[in-house]
């Protein structure tokens, strides 16, 4: 079980925010709040750190579903925090279809722009997840001033990059840049507890995880879109690793998660540094991050995972601080890298 005391872990995170507000004497935060996992941690987290009434919390949508923008809204309620909702379709629409004008009238195809469109909904994704990057800083602008927390977690943000730079890329911190995806999960189990917010929690816990930004009509999940990236279909191994909401026990082991744990081991070393392939693959069949994994599956998962890094390495941004590490959480008796077995 990677966090060992899910209490602690809470203080911890607490503490860590507490002091940078302190420290830059900045009271208000600012929070994009999806109805997902992540930003659900961090809600929580931030209404413990400073309160609810210095939190400024936005859902933007842009062809949204409905049941994300009620997940927000149940968790914004049980939390005490007041929700911006503010759309954007109409002004994506508007400025989506000028776009497109203007590369016509510069002389591009507009029939290869379409066909481009219609072909990769992740072109339109991406100006999507970079519109509201703007609209939650000028929130919190027009609040007085405060800092841009963000929601990435170690699995998203350490080596896959799955985040717009432009987009959830855009903040002054990401305090769970240390948590794996599962125990992000665990997290969000122990601040349902300490904030009587288990109802409104469960619901975001079971719900599967989606950046939601191809439109309502084409529902997709994070793992869908992974899978795709990665050139790794579904094989009984999901991406990340998820918890029974009533235990906080991990119930699935995920392939990025086990990959980030074979990295941190004398094994893994060079995994992201030009290290040679076919050695990597040979230790991390041996590896207990990969116990019970076919051998045929751990080296495409390696494989997968350097071409990943390599190719989102832009993204990687040192500047961006995560208030902690995670081996000062692990030193702490606060997590373990021992992933559970099936």
């Amino acid at each position: 079980m990677p966090v060992l005391d899910i209490d602690a872990l809470i203080d911890a995170r607490v503490a860590a925010i507490r002091a940078v507000h302190s420290d830059t004497g900045v009271p208000r935060a600012e929070l994009d709040l999806s109805g997902g996992i992540d930003s659900a941690a961090m809600a929580g987290l931030l209404c413990l750190a400073l309160g609810s009434d210095k939190l400024t919390v936005v859902y933007s949508s842009i062809h949204s579903g409905g049941e994300t923008r009620a997940r927000a809204a149940t968790l914004s309620e049980a939390l005490g925090i007041s929700l911006i909702i503010h759309d954007l379709t109409a002004t994506y629409e508007t400025m989506v279809a000028d776009m497109i004008d203007n590369l016509e009238a510069a002389g591009f195809d507009r029939g290869e722009i379409e066909g481009r469109i219609a072909s990769d909904p992740t072109v339109l994704g991406s100006i999507r997840s970079c519109m509201r990057a703007p609209l939650g800083r000028g929130y919190l602008r027009f609040m007085g001033h405060g800092l841009r927390h963000g929601t990435g977690n170690e699995c998203e943000d350490r080596w896959l990059r799955f985040y717009q730079k432009g987009g959830e890329g855009e903040v002054d911190s990401n305090p769970i840049a240390m948590l794996s995806k599962g125990e992000v999960y665990q997290l969000a189990c122990g601040l349902a507890r300490r904030l009587g917010a288990e109802t409104a929690y469960r619901a975001i816990i079971l719900a599967a995880p989606t950046p939601e930004l191809w439109g309502a009509e084409n529902a997709h999940t994070d793992e869908d879109e992974i899978g795709s990236y990665l050139g790794l279909p579904n094989c009984g191994e999901t991406f990340y690793s998820y918890v029974d909401p009533d235990t906080a026990r991990y119930t699935r082991g995920g392939r990025i998660e086990r990959v980030a744990r074979f990295a941190d081991t004398a094994a893994g070393e060079g995994i992201f540094d030009g290290g040679d392939l076919d050695a990597l693959v040979a230790r991390a069949v041996e590896a207990p991050a990969f116990a019970e994994v076919d051998p045929a599956l751990v080296a495409r998962i390696i494989a997968a995972a350097q071409r990943a890094e390599r190719t989102t390495r832009h993204k990687k941004n040192p500047n961006c601080p995560s208030h902690g590490t995670r081996e000062e959480l692990l030193a702490a008796g606060i997590l373990t890298d021992r992933l559970p077995q099936s």
